[in-house]
Order: C-alpha cells, then structure tokens, then sequence
C-alpha cells in the first residue's frame, strides 16, 4: 500500500512539475534567440556593449560607455523596433511612471500603464527622449521592471556624467 501510494504521488508531481519546467526551458530558448539577435545588430552597428539586458522575452537594452550609446530594441511579432540613441546631448536619466488611481473598497489603488527611463537633453529646445521597459497595452503586469529601472538609471546616469 506504501509504495503505490509513493509511485501515485510521485506521478501526480511529475503532471505538475514537468509542463512548468517545460514551459520554462522555451522561455529561456526565446530568450536566448532573442539576445543573439540583438547581439548581431549591435555587432552590425559597431557597438561594443559594457552592459546588456534582456527581460519579458521582448526587451533588450545595451550600453557602449566608451562611444556613450545606448540601443533599445523591442521584438513583438516578426519586426523589431530599434532605437540607438547617442547619450552625448543629453545631462539627465530618470525614471518615469504613468498610470492612474481607481477607487476600491480597501481605498486608491495606482494601475501602472506605463514604465520607461526618460533623458532629458542639455539643449532646451530638443525633444526629451523616452526608453519604453513596460507597457500595459502589451503585457500583463509588471514584473521585473521595477529594478531594471533603476538599476538602468544609475548606469545611464554614470555614462552621462563620464
């Protein structure tokens, strides 16, 4: 009786645990296609990257702190959408979060729809630039964004002031 109802238990777990672990090896797969294609554009954009990140199996972001470029890349769906952006004009990073407050029974709650790092130019009359890590339109919730965002900005923020 002891060992049928180690071997159901055991069974049971395997139904469990095996899709989870399935699913995550895809996940990592993706990501890593994802990293590899992104790695061949910077390669073909003459970047040397000192930091990169790859998150939500959609984002990339690397840093060139010697040429003082930074490219973001989004992959959904078959196109990319590629933005190389040149840190030279501009003196400020920060952290930006657009959302909005709904009324619940436990008080006000902030729904955030949008996170992205903006850099704001030295010249006043040039148009601040913003670097997307989150949108509600596309994802489901915010994950690990939060400390990418901040991570992100201090490393921008050194590349500015060097």
């Amino acid at each position: 009786m002891e060992l049928s109802s180690t071997l159901f238990g055991i069974a049971a777990m395997a139904v469990f645990v095996l899709p989870i672990v399935y699913l995550q090896g895809m996940q990592k797969k993706k990501e890593k296609k994802l990293f590899a294609e992104f790695l061949q554009l910077t390669q073909e954009k003459g970047l040397k990257l000192t930091h990169s990140e790859v998150w939500n199996y959609v984002y990339c972001l690397g840093l060139d702190a010697q040429t003082k470029q930074l490219i973001h890349f989004k992959k959904k769906g078959e196109t990319p959408e590629i933005l190389l952006i040149d840190l030279k004009p501009f003196k400020k990073c920060a952290v930006n979060k657009v959302g909005r407050t709904v009324k619940t029974n436990d008080g006000p709650v902030t729904i955030i729809e949008r996170l992205h790092l903006t850099l704001t130019p030295s010249n006043a009359q040039s148009k601040a630039q913003n670097i997307e890590f989150y949108n509600a339109d596309e994802s489901s919730s915010v994950t690990t964004e939060l400390p990418l965002l901040a991570k992100w900005e201090k490393q921008i923020t050194e590349a500015l002031q060097a």
